[in-house]
């Protein structure tokens, strides 16, 4: 191997040396760091733990709302507020889902027929759970109570868009155009204002109100 191969060698490798040797010194700082605070990495990794959603969850959750409920980041989001939400969730959890093995009953409708969906407390769970997944949220809004407890879960993979889904455009944007809501959609009479007001008074009618169905 000549010089000039031997030197090409080396400074192609120095990067991948040099990364390795950073990373290992950020992974030590940050341990210092944590250890430093007071906070283990047992009891991070403890917490990431409890926070992805338990079997039991994800069981009951499918089962009470017969959707497949997929995504994995609305089930972590469900999951973690409603355990904030309340701390005795989480074995309420445990006990809906045991029922529903045991009963060996295959969708809600035969639940709620069969004696164990006369059990108060196991419909109060499962109305928790059906409530995050088809409304898209967990908790109170304010409008219904003195604290806003809301948390957000989904709001196209909510639940209440499906039976209208063939026909409902999830309203993500003004559809109409800013302001579209000012002028009455063409056709509508336009209710008479004030004496002395002759026409109503706001944006320019957009060239797409004409065309909304």
């Amino acid at each position: 191997m000549t010089q000039n191969e031997a030197s090409r060698q080396t400074s192609a490798s120095t990067p991948f040396a040099m990364l390795r040797r950073r990373d290992l010194l950020v992974g030590i700082g940050a341990v210092a760091f944590l250890a430093g605070s007071g906070i283990s990495v047992d009891a991070l990794l403890a917490q990431a733990e409890a926070a992805k959603p338990s079997t039991a969850f994800v069981h009951a959750s499918r089962f009470v709302t017969s959707a497949a409920l997929d995504d994995e980041t609305a089930l972590n989001r469900a999951w973690r507020q409603l355990s904030t939400l309340d701390r005795g969730f989480a074995q309420a959890v445990e006990k809906l889902s045991e029922a529903i093995t045991s009963s060996g009953l295959k969708g809600m409708a035969e639940f709620l027929a069969a004696p164990v969906g006369k059990d108060e407390a196991l419909l109060a769970t499962a109305r928790t759970i059906t409530s995050a997944f088809y409304l898209g949220f967990t908790g109170t809004p304010p409008s219904h109570g003195h604290k806003d407890t809301t948390g957000f879960v989904t709001f196209t993979g909510a639940l209440m868009w499906r039976p209208t889904i063939d026909a409902t455009v999830i309203p993500t944007y003004a559809r109409g155009g800013t302001d579209f809501w000012v002028q009455p959609p063409a056709g509508t009479p336009e209710p008479r204002g004030p004496q002395g007001i002759a026409e109503w008074h706001g944006s320019a009618r957009s060239s797409t109100s004409s065309k909304r169905a």
